[in-house]
């Protein structure tokens, strides 16, 4: 056994290297001291199918390789493992950049393969193990991003992009050496991932993306992972880390939108000021005009409704077949929008129903089903949610039609119907598919092209969206925001979160809402106002009849007015560093329905976030 230094600044790694394998053994902070990991780590793990019976097999770095090598010096280092007894034919190839002045290790995985049984399928960048401490925290992208303590048992599997993984980063760090670790994936197209944080009694937690791969349909896929993963040494804690994203965003993202003096230049300026959301769900009546212009007048804002129900099928059924609308959906948003409340219907950028005219087959067999996502075998990937409880296909981005059947929808919503914006639903929130039909114009499994057929979707629709309209998606998956305006934070609601998707993305995408309806009691009320406030959302999402019995509600119109009070703060400002408020009030706790987890949430009394506005 031989131990292999790699050095990078203040960044000090060891490698076991083996007969047969490779670990990391050591991870070590010269200039605070603090050692990461002092115990071996697996470094990755590859998964192959095989091509005759789609069984699967996974190896790892630790054993079984014929040959190992680990070679170079600073500022380069190479890691490569050929031929695994039970993977023959298949070579890994790790390569570490060192820089100096950055403390920073960037990972690159290639992968080649001459195996004929095997297709390889999902492979990991290189995985960082740490040892847990009582003040070691991690963060985790989840919605606005997450903090958990290393020791508690705790596990976090989540598809990016998605509601579970915003974006493509982790971190740890020591709150009382005030040093942490960054682990980002720096992927500016960026592919498809699965981000996992794992801490189990007895073991160490660990942070990893997997990637999965191209081309699973074929043997010999031989490819290199998209990206660069980076491991970097810190000063602070997770809004630090936060910030090296942010850099990386700014420099290197290909979702980063068009600005202009500051602003977005395809944000209308009646989304990017707003303070408040209304949302609704239509009858066949025009009622739903009269509580939200009642509830409207009792605020005294005129907020923008997202409307729900507006179609005559049942929800969640016979999509994408919106129309006809319901006879009072126009002639009642012609009466909000009179009174300055603009209207933004729903639809869903994602499923098709296998049994599109009530409980019989139409449209799908002949025209959805060739378009949408497949597994091997030619099955449709499906879903059914207690909304329905029928089957819903998976679309594939990639395909003309759905790129074009997105397209008529918004034609007919913007320019038959006049609306002022319509909300695109799952986009941001749910996960993409290695579809594997070969007739599709991707290459079978991962990859980036999920994102980038969804782009290409949404210019389909950005080419008829009037002046003044625009576009909103379920969740905050970073990646759409080029093409999307804003984005709906509704499942915010648990415990240990931070403003990270703020701290980064203020300004160049609006956010709103939380999900009033999944509070328990008139704490859970009050923690959502309080917080969408303090974090620089657009506040409310919240229904008319909720609204009216909202046992705090002078708190709530509170928060609100004080949202557009101090609004430039938010549109036209940046988050900074949050500050440390001594408060001696008893923790406020209550119930929640979803979400948060053991459905407890709880909160100081305090709630304080730091703005400063762009002029200073």
């Amino acid at each position: 056994m031989t131990i292999r230094s790699l050095s990078a600044g203040d960044l000090q790694a060891q490698l076991l290297q083996t007969d047969d394998g490779v670990l990391l053994h050591r991870l070590a902070d010269k200039k605070s001291g603090r050692i990461f990991l002092k115990e071996d780590g697996v470094l990755f793990t590859l998964t192959a199918r095989r091509l005759s019976d789609g069984s699967f097999l996974t190896v790892n770095s630790a054993a079984g390789w014929e040959r190992v090598c680990v070679s170079g010096e600073f500022p380069a280092y190479t890691v490569s493992l050929f031929g695994h007894r039970e993977l023959p034919g298949v070579t890994v190839i790790l390569t570490a950049a060192a820089s100096e002045t950055a403390h920073s290790l960037s990972w690159t995985v290639t992968l080649h393969s001459e195996n004929r049984e095997y297709s390889l399928y999902e492979c990991d960048y290189p995985i960082l193990t740490f040892g847990a401490c009582s003040r070691t925290k991690v963060f985790f992208p989840y919605g606005c991003g997450e903090v958990y303590p290393s020791m508690r048992t705790f596990s976090s599997r989540q598809n990016y992009p998605s509601y579970g993984a915003s974006m493509e980063y982790m971190a740890l760090w020591h709150s009382g050496a005030g040093r942490g670790l960054y682990y980002g994936l720096h992927d500016p197209a960026p592919a498809y991932k699965k981000l996992h944080y794992e801490k189990q009694e007895g073991t160490l937690p660990f942070l990893k993306a997997c990637m999965p791969l191209r081309d699973i349909d074929k043997a010999a896929n031989s490819q290199a992972l998209e990206g660069v993963c980076l491991w970097q040494l810190f000063d602070g804690d997770w809004y630090d880390a936060a910030m090296l994203y942010k850099a990386f965003f700014e420099q290197h993202a290909s979702w980063k939108p068009m600005m202009e003096e500051g602003k977005r230049k395809d944000t209308p300026d009646w989304l990017r000021t707003n303070p408040h959301w209304w949302r609704k769900r239509m009858k066949w009546d025009e009622s739903f005009a009269d509580e939200i212009i009642e509830a409207d007048e009792k605020l005294g804002l005129a907020s923008p409704v997202h409307l729900y129900d507006w179609f005559q099928i049942p929800y969640d059924t016979n999509y994408p077949h919106y129309f006809p609308a319901k006879e009072a959906f126009v002639p009642g948003m012609r009466r909000l929008q009179e009174k300055g409340i603009r209207v933004m219907p729903y639809i869903n950028g994602r499923l098709w129903d296998t049994h599109d005219k009530g409980k019989e087959d139409w449209q799908f067999p002949a025209v959805a089903r060739p378009n949408c996502t497949k597994k091997r075998g030619d099955q449709p990937f499906l879903e059914v949610y207690p909304t329905s409880n029928i089957e819903l296909a998976i679309m594939c981005p990639s395909t003309a039609l759905w790129q074009e059947k997105q397209q008529e929808i918004m034609e007919t919503l913007f320019h038959e119907f006049g609306v002022d914006a319509v909300y695109i639903d799952q986009i941001g929130a749910a996960q993409a598919y290695p579809c594997e039909d070969p007739s599709h114009s991707h290459r079978a499994g991962g990859g980036s092209w999920w994102v980038e057929s969804y782009r290409n979707l949404l210019d389909h629709v950005h080419q008829i969206l009037p002046e003044g309209r625009c576009l909103t998606t379920e969740c905050t998956s970073d990646p759409y925001m080029k093409d999307i305006q804003a984005y709906l934070s509704w499942i915010w609601i648990k415990n240990d979160q931070v403003p990270a998707f703020m701290a980064i993305y203020n300004g160049y995408v609006a956010v709103f809402g939380r999900n009033y309806l999944y509070a328990g009691d008139w704490i859970g009320e009050n923690i959502f106002a309080a917080q969408s406030l303090t974090y620089g959302e657009q506040m409310g999402w919240i229904l008319p009849e909720t609204y009216k019995g909202l046992t705090h509600g002078e708190f709530y119109d509170k928060c609100v007015h004080t949202r557009s009070a101090l609004g430039s703060f938010f549109y036209d400002g940046r988050l900074l560093r949050s500050p440390k408020i001594e408060d001696k009030v008893k923790l406020k706790t209550t119930k929640i329905k979803v979400e948060a987890y053991g459905g407890l949430l709880e909160h100081t009394a305090t709630f304080s976030e730091y703005w400063e506005r762009k002029d200073g």
